[in-house]
């Protein structure tokens, strides 16, 4: 029986670049550009910019570090991208496989294709099988690896920019099955940071850029790695996950549904488990049943989630209430629909300092229970279910089954360019930015990269910014 890397290669590793759809090339480069552009919000924000730093100390090299004004070796730049492009969890995310598979993805993908000159609908294919692979993974044990510790992104996503190396590359089947199997002594990534709001899990999506990259390289000098490495006995999903899986579950047939299609765009620049319980405050607000002038009327605002918010947003329950740093603040339900009530939405200002301090902001997160409850649309899409009672024992509701951004809610075009204007305006400047947008907009149909390449370069960010 073929094991799932196996499966994996012979599927993907050489689909050629025709057999995709245009509208699914489109759809890459549609995620490529939600991604570069919460990348340089981040950075005019100065979030995620020890990597920046880092890549500018290792000297000039071929590929650009997005908003920087220079270029790095192709492992630093990577490196710096992907942690920009996860800093402020603004970044999309696949609910089924709960993955932000876009970071490590496009991060890779466009360093790679710099660095080996690849054409764009080389490109796009390369992004289009890391999708596959990202999801087809997370699919086998949603929120598992969260469970025990570990981030998915992190683990999972380390095999995603693997596949994308190894087919930039030019690796052959034989060794990119290898690379597979190097990669999982590779792959990592702690989900402890949220202890105390600490901002490493930054760094996620960047580390398994360099370890796909540099496990596609050592696969091609000789290297060698377990075909097993994923359902074996000290495999990824037994050391990581605690479960065993189904290997026949990552060879359903191609295009059933293509993965890059069900990647959802995030509205608010913070951890995806508390966007539902954000929008059913927001929609309990416009409907007049709270308000900022009326704290004192709201006795308890209930949430019923999966037990996988529970873990990330609402517990423990202290560190929620009292968040210390703006990372701490993008992980804390309480807070976030605590500052949306206040302000009517959930934007990077909702993470000031000022915002944290707000003795308003703590009064409401104050009131914020939650329990575990079993929501028929987890994990297709996140749900939520809000219930505000208030004095004298009045109750009202707001249920939210696809959050916006999912499948069942999704964000169009449209709306995902007005977000790459909204994070990359103010970064850049206006000019730079809708260049850069046409730029990555035209990569299905471009004869090279050419044209992104000089936007990227000359969309840059203020250094003070970052420096």
């Amino acid at each position: 029986m073929s094991t799932i890397a196996q499966l994996l290669v012979r599927r993907w590793h050489g689909l050629p670049a025709s057999d995709i759809p245009e509208r699914i090339l489109a759809h890459a480069a549609l995620c490529m550009e939600d991604t570069v552009g919460v990348a340089l919000c981040a950075l005019a924000q100065g979030a995620g910019t020890p990597g920046v730093k880092v890549a500018r100390q290792a000297g000039a090299g071929p590929v650009t570090v997005w908003g920087a004004g220079f270029g790095a070796p192709v492992d630093d730049a990577a490196f710096a991208n992907g942690m920009l492009s996860h800093a402020m969890d603004f970044d999309d995310l696949h609910a089924a496989a709960v993955m932000h598979s876009s970071a490590p993805i496009v991060c890779t993908t466009l360093a790679l294709a710099q660095l080996t000159r690849a054409v764009p609908r080389e490109m796009l294919a390369a992004a289009v099988v890391g999708y596959e692979v990202a999801a087809r993974l997370g699919r086998l044990a949603p929120g598992a690896f969260q469970r025990h510790g570990f981030q998915s992104t992190a683990v999972l996503g380390t095999f995603a920019t693997t596949a994308i190396a190894a087919r930039l590359f030019g690796l052959d089947e034989a060794q990119a099955l290898h690379a597979l199997g190097i990669a999982g002594s590779m792959a990592s990534g702690l989900m402890e940071c949220l202890a105390d709001g600490s901002d490493v899990k930054q760094m996620h999506p960047g580390w398994s850029a360099v370890a796909g990259i540099r496990a596609a390289r050592l696969a091609r000098a000789g290297m060698t790695g377990p075909a097993s490495v994923f359902e074996g006995r000290d495999g990824v999903f037994r050391s990581f996950a605690r479960t065993e899986v189904d290997a026949s579950r990552v060879d359903a047939a191609i295009g059933s549904p293509w993965e890059v299609e069900l990647m959802g765009p995030k509205p608010y620049p913070a951890c995806l488990c508390l966007h539902p319980q954000v929008q059913a405050m927001l929609a309990l607000r416009a409907r007049g049943v709270v308000s900022a002038e009326r704290i004192d009327d709201i006795e308890e605002i209930a949430c019923d989630v999966p037990e996988l918010y529970a873990r990330l947003v609402h517990e423990p329950r202290e560190e929620k209430l009292a968040v210390r740093t703006p990372y701490a603040a993008r992980f804390s339900a309480p807070y976030c629909m605590a500052r949306a009530l206040i302000d009517g939405r959930l934007d990077a200002a909702a993470f000031g300092e000022a915002a944290r301090s707000d003795p308003r902001a703590r009064a409401i997160a104050g009131r914020v229970t939650h329990r575990v409850a079993d929501l028929p649309e987890y994990p297709a899409s996140f749900p939520a279910r809000v219930r505000v009672r208030l004095r004298g024992g009045e109750t009202h509701e707001a249920y939210v089954a696809h959050n916006l951004g999912s499948p069942g809610n999704p964000m169009d075009a449209a709306q995902i360019g007005a977000k790459f204007i909204a994070c990359t305006a103010p970064a850049v400047g206006e000019a730079a930015a809708e260049r850069l947008q046409q730029a990555l907009r035209a990569l299905p149909t471009a004869r090279s990269t050419h044209v992104l390449e000089a936007a990227l370069a000359a969309a840059t960010v203020a250094e003070e910014s970052w420096k």
